[in-house]
């Protein structure tokens, strides 16, 4: 008997001291190009890494598109606190 399992591997959008500290390195970088390189160096890590462990492809790309969303979200806060003097969207209406 055989048994067929999946693998689920922990969501790069859940990774939250990884995506602030991305949004923190490309906010801090001094141009585009160090932003870009940047970018693609952690990009290809994580996509490398995911297929190691034996996701399949699909899966390797929506788990990066995700986490980018996951970035530019946490970007768009960290420039809210910025511009609004350290007060965090707290949602209260």
């Amino acid at each position: 008997m055989t048994h067929v399992c999946q693998l689920i591997a922990f969501p790069l959008s859940a990774r939250v001291g990884k995506i602030r500290r991305c949004a923190e390195v490309l906010q801090g970088s001094a141009n585009q190009t160090s932003r870009d390189a940047y970018w693609r160096k952690t990009v290809q890590q994580l996509g490398d890494r995911l297929e190691a462990i034996g996701l399949p492809t699909d899966e390797v790309q929506h788990q990066l598109r995700q986490f980018r969303h996951a970035v530019q979200q946490e970007y768009l806060r960290r420039d809210y606190v910025l511009v609004h003097g350290g007060k965090s969207p707290d949602g209260a209406a």
